[in-house]
């Protein structure tokens, strides 16, 4: 098994001095998914939670319809040419043709780090999407309580920095687990498929993400119909257009005793000060 953090030698600099240490850094692993024979994407992601980031990465880009579709996922490393970099294919077998069938499934795409990205196919189902039932009564102080919590739950964060994560958390705040990866996108995905195996209902959840959240996030926390998600970050203007049309209650800048709600709000019960 791959290991998340690697330990590098660097030179620790400052104007007239120079220190000869170690430091760890996080890895990148470049993981290709194929879906019946067919390569979809390679994804760059921290090598921890592969199985989940698989699972959550097919249900969230509408690849299947369910966990229940897959009958074989294997793992296996793949040998490439530069040994610099480390590498894995997932192989998958569904017992459903793919969702993407007829839509042109055009090659393997490159997911990096930095960002998500979307086919045709899902832009065209943007349009269709119906809502998420409301559940009212969530507290702020509950939203409030999130970002710390996730901190302390946080497994390589105070081992090596350079880490997104994303938690899920149930209506009273109670943490049910912290994902960490890279990409901000592939926390969601990760979460998505710890949810999937699990069987975890979504309606009494929350999603709390140290990413921006932009359409994509939306877009997946829909898909895991998820009613509130909640970023220490800032969200971009076609994610809460999103938001609003999907009835998801999205929230940023969730830190320092405050936060704003762009959408649906009345999912919040107001309390005195805030």
């Amino acid at each position: 098994m791959i290991k998340p953090g690697k330990r590098v030698k660097i030179e620790k600099c400052k104007p007239g001095f120079r220190e000869s240490l170690s430091d760890t850094i996080p890895v990148e692993l470049l993981l290709t998914i194929h879906l019946n024979g067919t390569p979809l994407a390679t994804v760059s992601c921290l090598p921890d939670d592969l199985i989940e980031l698989v699972i959550g990465y097919l249900l969230n880009n509408c690849y299947i319809g369910s966990y229940s579709d897959i009958n074989l996922l294997r793992l296996c490393e793949k040998e490439i040419k530069n040994k610099d970099l480390l590498s894995m294919a997932v192989m998958v077998e569904a017992t459903c043709e793919p969702q993407t069938t007829g839509s042109g499934v055009r090659g393997t795409q490159f997911i990096s780090s930095s960002c998500g990205s979307f086919d045709d196919m899902i832009l065209q189902k943007i349009n269709k999407l119906g809502r998420i039932k409301k559940k009212p009564g969530l507290s702020a102080g509950t939203i409030l309580e999130l970002s710390s919590k996730t901190v302390k739950n946080q497994e390589f964060k105070n081992e090596f920095g350079g880490l997104h994560s994303a938690a899920l958390f149930d209506w009273s705040s109670r943490c049910v687990c912290v994902i960490e990866d890279i990409g901000r996108h592939n926390c969601i995905d990760k979460l998505a498929g710890f949810m999937a195996i699990r069987k975890i209902t979504s309606c009494d959840k929350l999603l709390f993400t140290t990413g921006r959240i932009s359409l994509d996030i939306i877009f997946k926390a829909y898909m895991m119909k998820i009613p509130v998600i909640v970023s220490n970050s800032s969200i971009t203007h076609s994610a809460i257009s999103l938001a609003k049309k999907t009835q998801i209650t999205a929230i940023g800048y969730a830190r320092g005793g405050r936060f704003n709600v762009y959408s649906h709000p009345s999912r919040i019960s107001p309390v005195t000060g805030l």
